[in-house]
């Protein structure tokens, strides 16, 4: 409910393309990292209240982005709070999300407000429950270290430890002691992790200001000092409000007093501040919830402006921060590290002897991402080198992108020899932790010869005469040509037939267009109608359009073909005179036993359409001997 004072309310060449990976499916993380530490007060505030907390840390786009928290850390949990706590996780949890719950101990710590839990995702996290330990921090209380590492990398580099802590709460010297005996414990076994780790100090330190001694020991130099993503300056007073974490409430039921400290920290190694691999995403740390304007105040007192833009869901937001524990949620975000992806077909398919053809390999940074500037993941800088038949080297430097973006590289194929031609390429990353950072490829291309388009099959030819006799009443006459790949076999090109041009009636095209023409000819139709032509000749050019199958390096040329047409009314009228007479008789018998495209075959006396001037020819000729026309 609301509270206030009023009281309560409410390039120019062929190219052959590469496939890129754009829904690449990865085992790795679905989004660059959010990380929680949250003291949820033993579960003695609101349950519900608190489970709408953690559908308001799924939601939270502060940022800009929103994604569910992959990293809880909570203190003051008691023994019987563990599965309470990860059923309210999961019920809050957007569909396709599950927390796993980290290794948890508990060295009788419930009289001392509880102990440390850490939850998970394992879609994107996993534990090493090996490296969990509990370190003593006085005043019966322990602090829990994890290791945890992102699913689907590769390199140590991409794992982290997180601590969580709560350390002696209250002012007074013997107290700042006592939470200066906690820090310097952390702090020792922080110092002992491998140089460079990425580490994490999260949790309820209850220090009450920048000067006192235990968090100027987390911030003091050595192996694991802890960098404040805050700064390390002061943070008392309303000036610097937004940064508070305590207390949502003003006067209870839990401990109360307003917002006016800062006792929850998530601080880093400087492994999480260089922008390389893993690393925090500057400016989004952040106190959910806490708009800076309710300096000792209860955060839902009068109108929160969290969201600027919707105070109704800020101050729904501040109402369950209230009701659900006496701390509210630091939260950060955490970049990925890189995640190179380059593909070459296996196959780069066929391409023409002596074509200049570029390769294009796409190159893309796929860290899964949910943030679409590509500050969610580290930038990926990459090299390219070719070998075998494919040439070149590139380098560049890779963004992970929403939508997806591509580096186009281009890389130059040998198309010198006929054949098979075998490449690699490498692709290599020397971004930190960056997966898929020595990427090797191969691939092939076939070079073959250029098609030869010809009208003969014995010859290469690229015009021809065609003679054909139609009979002025016979109907529509059909006439075929053949197109022939002159000299196919498999080193060389497949002919495409892709157009006829120049006909002009009464010859009409029927069909014949067709790609892929290789040992067997392609033919081309044509129909001739002499409907209502007396006897003559004609002739009709056509332009046959070829050229070689769709590859890089194709050409294109023309066939021309003469078409003779001897339209007679008489079959066997040779010499069109509309007779059938000694002279038809001696012209046939010249050209007896010649075939097309012989010299001497006569066309008009080829009565059959056979191609030949043969007996069948001479019988019908000497049947209608004497014959006129009507």
């Amino acid at each position: 409910m609301r509270r206030d004072g009023l009281g309560e309310s409410g390039r120019t060449v062929k190219r052959i393309i590469s496939m890129a990976i754009c829904g690449l499916a990865l085992a790795a993380a679905q989004a660059q990292l959010r990380i929680v530490n949250y003291n949820v007060a033993q579960l003695n505030g609101n349950g519900p209240a608190l489970q709408r907390v953690f559908s308001a840390l799924n939601a939270d786009d502060k940022p800009g982005f929103a994604t569910a928290p992959h990293l809880y850390v909570f203190q003051e949990v008691q023994s019987g709070d563990v599965g309470p706590l990860l059923t309210r996780l999961n019920a809050a949890a957007p569909p396709g999300v599950l927390y796993a719950t980290g290794t948890y101990t508990n060295n009788n710590e419930n009289g001392t407000a509880g102990a440390q839990a850490m939850f998970y995702r394992s879609d994107t996290l996993t534990e090493d429950a090996a490296a969990h330990t509990d370190i003593f921090t006085g005043a019966g209380r322990y602090a829990d270290r994890w290791r945890l590492t992102l699913n689907g990398y590769d390199s140590p580099e991409a794992s982290f430890y997180i601590y969580s802590a709560h350390l002696k709460a209250s002012t007074g010297a013997t107290n700042e002691q006592q939470r200066l005996f906690g820090a310097t414990a952390i702090r020792a076994d922080a110092d002992a992790l491998p140089a460079g780790s990425h580490i994490i100090f999260a949790g309820d330190y209850n220090v009450y200001s920048n000067g006192e001694l235990a968090y100027q020991h987390l911030i003091s130099a050595g192996p694991a000092q802890a960098i404040d993503p805050l700064g390390s300056g002061g943070w008392g007073g309303a000036g610097q409000a937004i940064k508070h974490t305590q207390s949502p409430q003003d006067n209870g039921p839990l401990v109360g007093g307003g917002m006016d400290d800062r006792f929850d920290l998530q601080l880093s190694t400087a492994a999480l501040h260089d922008g390389e691999g893993l690393a925090l995403i500057a400016g989004v740390y952040r106190s959910l919830g806490n708009d800076g304007n309710h300096y000792n105040l209860a955060i839902n007192n009068g109108a929160n402006s969290y969201y600027p833009d919707d105070i109704p869901r800020s101050n729904a937001l501040a109402d369950d921060l209230f009701d659900a524990s006496d701390h509210v949620p630091v939260v950060a975000e955490y970049q990925l590290p890189a995640v190179l992806s380059a593909t070459l077909p296996a196959d780069l398919g066929r391409a023409i002897q002596g074509a200049a053809v570029d390769v294009e390999l796409l190159v893309r940074n796929a860290a899964a991402v949910v943030e679409a500037s590509g500050l969610g993941a580290d930038e990926l800088d990459y090299q390219v080198s070719a070998a075998g038949a494919l040439s070149g080297t590139a380098a560049g430097s890779a963004l992970a992108t929403i939508p997806p973006t591509d580096d186009s590289v281009l890389l130059a194929l040998d198309t010198s020899a006929l054949g098979p031609a075998p490449a690699s390429v490498d692709v290599t990353s020397d971004s930190e932790a960056a997966q898929g950072a020595a990427t090797h490829l191969t691939t092939t291309a076939t070079i073959v010869r250029p098609a030869v388009p010809s009208l003969d099959n014995a010859t290469q030819q690229s015009s021809r005469d065609v003679f054909r006799l139609v009979l002025a009443h016979g109907g529509p006459a059909p006439l075929s040509v053949d197109v022939f790949n002159f000299g196919f076999d498999a080193e060389q090109a497949t002919l495409d037939i892709d157009a006829v041009a120049g006909l002009t009636p009464p010859l009409e095209f029927v069909s014949g267009l067709q790609s892929g023409v290789g040992a067997a000819p392609g033919t081309l139709s044509f129909s001739f109608d002499p409907s209502g032509l007396a006897t003559q000749d004609m002739t009709r050019s056509i332009t046959i359009e070829v050229s070689d199958e769709d590859i890089p390096g194709e050409a294109a040329t023309s066939l021309a073909v003469d078409v003779h047409l001897l339209v007679r009314e008489l079959p066997g009228d040779v010499d069109g005179d509309c007779d059938i007479d000694l002279t038809d008789l001696s012209l046939t018998l010249a050209s007896f036993g010649v075939c097309e495209p012989q010299p001497g075959y006569e066309p008009a006396a080829d009565l059959d359409g056979s191609g030949c001037v043969e007996l069948s020819d001479l019988s019908v000729q000497l049947a209608g001997y004497g014959a006129t026309c009507p």
